[in-house]
């Protein structure tokens, strides 16, 4: 058995998200960290949508998009649409507490969008963070510039609800900018995804190649984009990948530096861990990908 399939045999997950693989001009990062987990002995459980890269009706029209791609019949709950949803019971927040409440202990959270609808689950249901086994979070940054300073888009859109999160008492891996950053999807790797020609092969190319071509002259030392999310999905499939790093933190909930992390004294103690396996992470990342090629 694989390294990544003993740690992930077992795991039931729901996913927070806001996809927007091939929306124009949006980041497909959501789209590819489900593809990661979709190919991986994982039970996901549903996916409940957030807004974040696109809107909440548009994320939950491209996540019934890529699901019907690959034959997943996969849940699919739409949810909070702005952050003054925050507090307001919706149906992905529903969807959220029954999973919860029906398995407690048992069901790990990926939280990959801004964390209004976690936090609203927080907030209706006192006992759901207590029943979860853990939550793992993409969002945060400690030095990766500028939103170091500013606070990263995830945390930065909600940071109310971030900082409820962040505090709540349950277990939680933070993947912040500065680790999904030591991965990259270059040339190289939509080279490896053109070589097929099957239509889903074309069809993820096709999200790809714009996303690449606009991250390469953004990022332009990287030469490529960064898989946020996909990093933060490798987190629960293998956690052998990441250097742990045990950190206090607090979270700006408000202005204009919503969501920037502090390191305090005073803060939550948290899981953000500090290296990636590289190599590592990207063969399991492009073999997923090319696996439904």
């Amino acid at each position: 058995m694989s390294s990544a399939s003993a740690h992930t045999a077992r795991k039931r997950v729901l996913v927070d998200c806001d996809p927007a693989i091939g929306v124009r001009n949006r980041d497909l990062d959501d789209g590819l960290a489900l593809l990661l987990l979709l190919a991986s002995p994982v039970e996901i459980e549903g996916l409940t949508i957030n807004f974040g890269n696109v809107a909440t009706d548009v994320g939950v029209s491209v996540a019934h998009d890529l699901l019907q791609r690959i034959g997943s019949t996969i849940p699919i709950v739409g949810g909070a649409t702005s952050r003054h949803d925050l507090g307001a019971s919706n149906p992905a927040v529903d969807f959220l507490i029954d999973s919860v409440r029906a398995a407690p202990g048992e069901i790990s959270l990926l939280a990959l969008a801004p964390l209004t609808n976690v936090a609203t689950a927080m907030s209706v249901d006192p006992s759901f963070a207590g029943n979860l086994r853990e939550i793992v979070i993409m969002g945060g940054s400690f030095d990766f510039k500028p939103f170091k300073w500013v606070g990263e888009f995830n945390f930065h859109l909600d940071g109310a609800a971030a900082a409820r999160v962040i505090a709540a008492p349950v277990p939680k891996t933070l993947l912040t900018m500065d680790v999904c950053s030591q991965a990259v999807v270059r040339q190289a790797q939509l080279d490896q995804v053109r070589t097929h020609s099957s239509e889903f092969a074309t069809y993820l190319g096709d999200a790809i190649e714009p996303w690449l071509s606009l991250n390469r002259r953004v990022f332009r030392r990287a030469k490529g984009f960064f898989p946020w999310d996909g990093v933060a999905a490798a987190y629960l499939l293998d956690p052998t990948l990441f250097e742990s790093n045990p950190v206090a933190i607090d979270v700006q909930p408000s202005g204009l530096r919503s969501g920037r992390l502090t390191v305090s004294d005073h803060g939550t103690t948290i899981n953000a861990p500090t290296r990636l396996a590289a190599d590592r992470f990207m063969t399991m990342f492009m073999d997923a990908l090319v696996s439904y090629c």
